[in-house]
């Protein structure tokens, strides 16, 4: 083999290994976007699951409209998932709130406003929240 011919299959390597490591960035980059969205999906998830979780009670009857802001006025909740072997952080917060979720200091406001507010693991780079605002009716 003569020296040029060695200096072409040194570059051939250099070559394919450059573009070997570039795929594999950019799996890797793919696999951590997957994963991000996994978890800002979960969190979404938990926000529904605890928004519906109040409005089953409301229906029951198991829950008075009036006893929404004391019930769920500021609790935490930390839920675990073994199968992303992941932690989440749920903060709800209820308020007594006029007709576009404001802040009233009257308790006897037609309207409570519930937010639930996730947060987890650093994968998870921003907290997910979630608000509905509750109106008493005659049911």
């Amino acid at each position: 083999m003569s020296m040029w011919e060695m200096v072409l299959a040194l570059f051939a390597v250099v070559l394919f290994t450059s573009i070997s490591l570039g795929y594999n960035q950019a799996l890797w980059r793919q696999t951590d976007y997957l994963n991000n969205a996994t978890l800002v999906v979960q969190a979404n998830h938990i926000c529904h699951a605890v928004l519906d979780e109040i409005d089953a009670k409301m229906f029951s009857k198991d829950l008075n409209f009036l006893n929404i802001v004391s019930m769920f006025h500021d609790s935490t909740r930390v839920v675990y998932y073994p199968h992303l072997q992941q932690s989440f952080t749920v903060k709800i917060a209820a308020i007594n709130s006029d007709s576009l979720g404001h802040s009233l200091p009257n308790p006897n406001s037609i309207f409570k406003t519930v937010s639930v507010t996730v947060s987890g693991p650093s994968a998870l780079k921003h907290n997910v929240s979630l608000k509905r605002i509750y109106t008493k009716t005659n049911m």
